[in-house]
């Protein structure tokens, strides 16, 4: 029984260690800057936030004023070390492209000038992103750190925890 408990504890922690290489996504922020992962972020540690729906957004906004204090504004002791790419990147699945078009608008309109570059609109065919990433559901947000490869290192998704963003912490560091 110890065997067989060291074996599956072994097994987890090479689940863990494995990190998936983010596939290619493109799109622009709400400021029209263009942007391909994993080119464009390697070097620097990077956050994405994904939300596939408006309960997912409600979810994701729990981690806005977290995020923005520590890795954007930097209002901390210490935050001015951080060097991190965070993105927020609302997904539009198949026929809404309708809605998709008012809403980056509505962003365009409304958004704050020092988080324009932190928004980016994903021109990646969605669908496949939500696959490969294994995003299973559109009810709650996905999280993502990559590390400075663009290799995912830590994924968590729902809303805010201090847990959870401890550990993000944890590995910027």
């Amino acid at each position: 029984m110890r065997y067989l408990l060291i074996v599956i504890g072994l097994s987890l922690l090479s689940i863990e260690g494995k990190s998936q290489e983010i596939d290619n996504i493109t799109g622009q922020t709400i400021d029209q800057k263009r942007i391909t992962m994993p080119a464009d972020v390697k070097g620097k540690y990077t956050l994405l936030c994904f939300a596939s729906s408006t309960k997912a957004q409600k979810d994701l906004e729990t981690w806005l004023d977290p995020v923005y204090q520590k890795f954007i504004a930097k209002t901390g002791i210490m935050d001015d070390m951080y060097d991190v790419n965070v993105f927020f990147i609302p997904l539009v699945k198949g026929s809404n492209q309708m809605f998709a078009e008012n809403m980056k608008r509505k962003f365009r309109e409304t958004a704050q000038s020092d988080l324009r570059p932190h928004v980016l609109f994903s021109e990646s065919n969605t669908e496949q992103l939500i696959s490969s990433l294994k995003m299973t559901s559109g009810e709650i947000p996905y999280l993502f750190l990559l590390d400075k490869d663009a290799r995912i290192i830590y994924r968590t998704n729902g809303g805010y925890t201090e847990d959870k963003f401890d550990r993000i912490d944890e590995l910027i560091e």
